[in-house]
């Protein structure tokens, strides 16, 4: 399997694997000849080759499971098999622990042989060891990876035989094993199984889906649409809902059922940015629909020629109507994108006039302000940014519109209408954060206007009540006039191995939870079990899910998730125990200031690979601080993470950034799974973060949005803004890059805090 689709979540893995089998032959079974689950003694599968060259210890690996399991935990998975398989040989009473680590990285690795040569022996000892019975699960793995698809059913039957944890899941790989023998209905059956055991709300979906799949690949028609609606109801995810849609629209018109044109519409009008949508435009039925349906779809499948004669049709038959208005609006935001602007105003301004109730109405009235502002008018722009305020309360830009509505006198230097207009908007704005915002520049205008009296308590109430989070952070700075970009420094007397006082923290957490900080009520949950198993079977993302489901079900038990987190940080899971860390900082719902203890807060905030950090960022001379705050963001300190976009590993490399600064620094060029290891990446990682710092005169929030956005981005905002660091970050237009930047200073403040000696948390000067 290739590297990108193996580093698939299970999820979305299922989801390509099953839909990778439309295709295939016209099906031949039914339910009629289901074959039977054999029993364990059944097993296909005899040792037919000596583990002994598998297991034999490459010159100079550590031969303990400390070592190997430090290895596994920083994603050097290679390296951590051969540790593995260093103390499986020395035959010790950890050899078995060994032997099933190594082999379940083996698999990882895809080699399936090596894999299958191991686990062989395990699955005869199984039989009269329960300890050992994992082993069909993954031996059913290695013969899958092999093709041989009869023994890994059998191995699957096995385990399913065993009841053992991972049960319900062994009936989902089960399923992929029996499409592959073209036995979808079978296939169908075992799914339906596995779902009927308990699974996580986030794993339903895969299992529905591909129920769903596999009937219709059965021919089993009836059943099929079933299970479509089925996952239409439990998922509610649009991107499903879309799917199922369109799937039963095919599978209706394959039965000349005409009800099909029910769900073609639901489909074309409430999920045209779906590609089942645009898809849905070549049916003949789709001929009928109304021309801003069609436009809608291609606009939102980025094919603006196509779309806009359509949007013209709709204007042009009903130019004064109100049901034009989404037209207007969509004309609008074309014209706009190709730098008609007079177009896109006159287009805009139709929406409101024709509609002022339509859902786009304040849409339309935030983008024509928006170019108002870019174009210089400031006067229409705010009179356009106090008509959302007002008019439309409940708008996405309500609070955007009431922070620009101040922003705009700011700018022209009148600080004192500024802030009088932040005033005034702030009972308009619900959201707590977006209030904090507008707080924060009343404060912020005050002070430049001369009445720092005025802006004290602001500001003071900002810092006490927000200590920890961004907008208490700048307040912090703004109180002792500092409205600078925060330079980057290299803290004196970083400790990342600091000897914190558990006992301490257990009694400050008792008192508050009003019982003992050591119960571990999610131990005896079945979702517990299921994790372990799974994790030891290879199913990391799936046992990750379970640990999710874990958080959900305990989040308001602060001593629950405290002992979930403890626990998942003596097990190297380092990323899951700072997932629980998280959700305990949010029930607790305490500053440091009013008694929060520093070990509690450093379990969301750890200084996780902390030795590789500390190296590489003494080499590249940046604070490894700033370089965990990174990370934080990053990956979550996963060291194996892979997002949408392709970026790897702790701090989220592209491919080909990697491959530049391999070059710059003299090092062989990285494969992608070589990202994946945590030393390399963390090495280069810290030099880009260098070279951006450099590159950007140390000033930290341009370099942060140069690593989100691009360097050419961030020189952009920061010419418009120059060195103010708040004009700064509400001048990048992307939200996604003004959050990044707002979290990695708040976790840059808070490691500060943890691991530098700050008083609180703070950003550098």
């Amino acid at each position: 399997m290739p590297f990108a689709l193996r580093r698939l979540t299970p999820l979305l893995l299922a989801a390509v694997l099953i839909a990778c089998s439309d295709d295939a032959d016209e099906p031949t079974d039914s339910t009629d000849n289901i074959t039977p689950i054999p029993a364990a003694t059944e097993m296909a599968g005899t040792p037919t080759q000596s583990p002994g060259a598998v297991l034999t210890p490459a010159a100079g690996v550590r031969s303990d499971l400390t070592t190997a399991r430090r290895l596994e935990a920083e994603g050097d998975i290679e390296g951590a098999a051969a540790a593995y398989i260093a103390v499986a040989a020395a035959k010790t009473p950890e050899s078995d622990e060994a032997t099933m680590s190594a082999g379940k990285l083996l698999l990882e690795l895809e080699r399936y042989d090596d894999a299958r040569i191991l686990f062989e022996p395990f699955a005869e000892r199984a039989k009269t060891t329960p300890s050992l019975q994992a082993s069909f699960y993954l031996l059913a793995r290695a013969y899958s990876g092999l093709e041989k698809w009869n023994e890994s059913l059998a191995q699957f039957d096995a385990y399913i035989a065993t009841n053992r944890p991972a049960t319900p899941y062994a009936y989902l790989d089960r399923n992929y094993i029996l499409l592959e023998l073209e036995r979808p209905a079978e296939a169908a059956q075992s799914l339906q199984t596995g779902l009927a055991l308990g699974v996580p709300a986030s794993m339903e979906r895969t299992y529905l889906l591909a129920i769903a799949q596999s009937y219709e690949r059965a021919g089993r028609f009836a059943e099929a649409i079933t299970a479509y609606r089925n996952l239409i109801t439990e998922s509610g995810q649009y991107g499903d809902v879309a799917l199922s849609l369109s799937r039963i629209v095919a599978l209706k018109k394959l039965a000349s059922d005409p009800t099909f044109n029910v769900e073609l519409q639901e489909l074309m009008r409430s999920y045209p940015s779906s590609p089942q949508a645009l898809e849905a435009l070549s049916l003949p039925e789709a001929a009928s629909a109304n021309p801003d349906v069609r436009g809608l779809i291609l606009y939102r499948n980025n094919d603006y020629t196509k779309a806009e004669p359509e949007f013209q049709k709709q204007v042009a038959a009903a130019p004064n109507a109100p049901a034009s208005a989404l037209s207007y609006y969509y004309l609008g935001a074309i014209h706009e994108s190709r730098g008609k602007i007079p177009e896109a105003l006159a287009s805009y301004e139709r929406v409101s006039q024709l509609d002022a109730a339509h859902s786009l109405a304040d849409d339309a009235l935030w983008w024509r302000g928006r170019i108002d502002e870019q174009e210089g008018r400031l006067e229409p722009a705010g009179a356009l940014y106090a008509r959302i305020v007002d008019e439309y309360p409940n708008s996405q830009f309500a609070a955007d519109a009431a922070f620009r509505r101040g922003l705009l006198p700011y700018r022209e230097d009148d600080y004192a209408t500024a802030a009088a207009r932040w005033q005034e908007d702030l009972n308009s704005v619900n959201d707590p954060a977006e209030r904090y915002r507008l707080q924060l520049w009343q404060a912020k205008a005050l002070v430049q206007a001369g009445q720092g009296s005025a802006a004290a308590p602001i500001l003071d109430t900002l810092a006490n009540v927000n200590e920890d989070d961004y907008h208490g952070i700048r307040a912090l700075g703004l109180k002792d006039d500092k409205h600078e970009q925060p330079g980057a420094v290299h803290e004196d007397g970083v400790d990342l191995t600091p000897n914190w006082d558990w006992p301490a923290a257990e009694s400050w957490l008792s008192t508050k939870a009003g019982k003992p900080a050591t119960t571990k009520v999610w131990e005896t949950d079945p979702r517990w079990a299921r994790a372990r198993e799974l994790w030891t079977v290879g199913r990391e993302e799936w046992g990750d899910l379970e640990v999710y489901a874990i958080i959900d079900a305990f989040a308001q038990d602060s001593v629950a998730m405290y002992t979930l987190s403890r626990t998942l940080q003596d097990m190297g899971r380092q990323s899951m125990s700072g997932r629980a860390g998280q959700r305990l900082l949010r029930t607790l719902n305490t500053n440091p200031r009013d008694g929060l203890p520093k070990p509690l807060l450093s379990l969301s905030y750890p200084a996780a690979f902390g030795p590789m950090v500390e190296e590489f960022a003494d080499d590249e001379d940046v604070s490894p601080l700033l370089l965990l705050a990174f990370i934080r963001q990053e990956s979550f300190f996963d060291p194996r993470a892979v997002s949408p976009a392709g970026a790897l590993g702790l701090t989220q490399v592209l491919t080909s950034t990697a491959e530049s600064l391999s070059r710059a620094m003299n090092l062989p060029q990285p494969t992608p799974e070589d990202l994946l290891h945590a030393e390399l990446n963390l090495k280069l990682g810290a030099r880009y973060m260098s070279d951006q710092l450099n590159r950007f005169d140390d000033e930290v929030f341009v370099a942060l949005a140069a690593y989100n956005a691009g360097p050419n981005a961030a020189e952009r905002w920061r010419e418009a803004s120059g060195d103010d660091a708040d004009l700064y970050v509400e001048t990048i237009e992307f939200g996604e890059t003004r959050l990044y930047i707002e979290i990695v200073a708040e976790n840059y403040a808070i490691y500060r805090y943890l691991y530098a000696g700050e008083a609180e948390p703070n950003l550098p000067d």
